[in-house]
């Protein structure tokens, strides 16, 4: 891999973590009825009687639009590499016209769980994709994921993870600078070697 395919990998990995956690956050306020009612989102008209949703219609899009853009991106990628692919990217979803619109029925941490399976298999695939220009190209799916990423962290700044940007260390086993943080939903759960794969579990606090 060379210093450019490295650096783009660390971004782009940096930026696809963020997703669990968004899309959790975000389901999360949207099924917030007490806040909903406060806010006075999500308004039904065309009646004599004005009703209030039972959740906040605009966390619940977003996460809708987020998820679409990890799907489409996650889609185009196991299309041009072959091979399995990831449950929820083959799993029928929600679908307007020939394409997903959302996410399917389910709770903040099934959200988080869709996501970040994704995720994981898009992070196994980090080569192969810097090494595909066309994937990655300007307007593409994966440039529509980094910017809904990115407005989303601006947008819902609770969602904030528990990890920052992150410079691979060295493997005490191989050598190579690979060394990459493993998240898990409470956070830092471990690290794992990228090139050779040995891996190390977080020590108790």
């Amino acid at each position: 891999m060379t210093q450019t395919e490295r650096t783009w990998s660390e971004a782009f990995i940096w930026h696809i973590r963020q997703a669990p956690f968004q899309l959790a956050h975000m389901r999360e306020l949207a099924e917030t009825t007490v806040g909903a009612q406060t806010a006075g989102a999500g308004k039904i008209t065309g009646t004599k009687d004005v009703d209030r949703l039972p959740y906040r219609v605009d966390p619940a899009d977003d996460a809708d639009l987020l998820y679409l853009r990890l799907i489409k991106f996650g889609r185009e990628v196991a299309e041009h590499i072959g091979g399995a692919s990831p449950k929820p990217l083959r799993a029928r979803m929600w679908r307007g016209g020939d394409d997903p619109i959302g996410l399917p029925s389910c709770t903040p941490s099934e959200a988080f769980s869709y996501a970040a399976q994704i995720v994981q298999w898009l992070e196994a695939s980090t080569t192969q994709i810097a090494r595909t220009p066309h994937l990655t190209a300007e307007g593409s799916a994966y440039d529509q994921l980094i910017l809904t990423i990115r407005k989303m962290r601006s947008r819902y700044p609770r969602a904030e993870p528990r990890f920052k940007a992150y410079r691979p260390r060295p493997c005490p086993t191989c050598g190579e600078r690979t060394i990459l943080p493993v998240w898990g939903a409470d956070g830092l759960s471990g690290a794992r070697c990228d090139n050779c794969g040995q891996e190390w579990e977080k020590r108790p606090e």
